[in-house]
């Protein structure tokens, strides 16, 4: 599903979007590779670093620290995962740095592959908060991009 929308949140507006994308490899392979952030710079172009801070295990709780080229610059952002229902749920959120997000992936079992869903609300402030739906577009856009460089590094590891 391709929904964008963008609302009225704190500082700006925010963009809310569900997307997916099939993937030719077992949901819990799927599920472990997505679910760990330290692999997000590997398949996500803006993330450069990713790294364990806090104490918890793999799971509700744990924090990292994010490193993102944006187009404004370099920013750090706090992240805590939220859920975790292996293989079937995860969900991460900011907890500090600038464009707050909550990204919940659902994944599920469709014959010898895994339908990977994306229900994502990002904060979008100054100019892209005020570009409303044109910035939601290019927001999906990227996502959409990280999706399919995704699936081509899961594909290409299967074989």
């Amino acid at each position: 599903m391709h929904r964008v929308r963008a609302v009225p949140w704190r500082y700006g507006s925010a963009v809310n979007f569900e997307t997916s994308v099939r993937i030719e490899r077992p949901v819990d392979d799927v599920f472990d590779y997505v679910s760990d952030p330290r692999n997000f710079p590997r398949w996500n172009s803006a993330v450069q670093s990713v790294r364990e801070i806090g104490s918890a295990k793999r799971g509700v709780g744990a924090t990292y620290l994010m490193e993102r080229d944006l187009p404004g610059g370099r920013a750090e952002n706090e992240l805590e995962i939220v859920d975790w229902d292996r293989p079937a749920a995860f969900a991460i959120r900011t907890t500090s740095g600038p464009t707050p997000f909550l990204y919940r992936y659902r994944f599920s079992t469709e014959e010898a592959s895994t339908l990977l869903e994306l229900s994502a609300e990002v904060e979008l402030s100054g100019i892209a908060g005020a570009l409303g739906p044109l910035a939601s577009r290019g927001v999906k856009r990227g996502v959409d991009s990280n999706f399919a460089d995704l699936k081509r590094i899961l594909e290409a590891d299967s074989g």
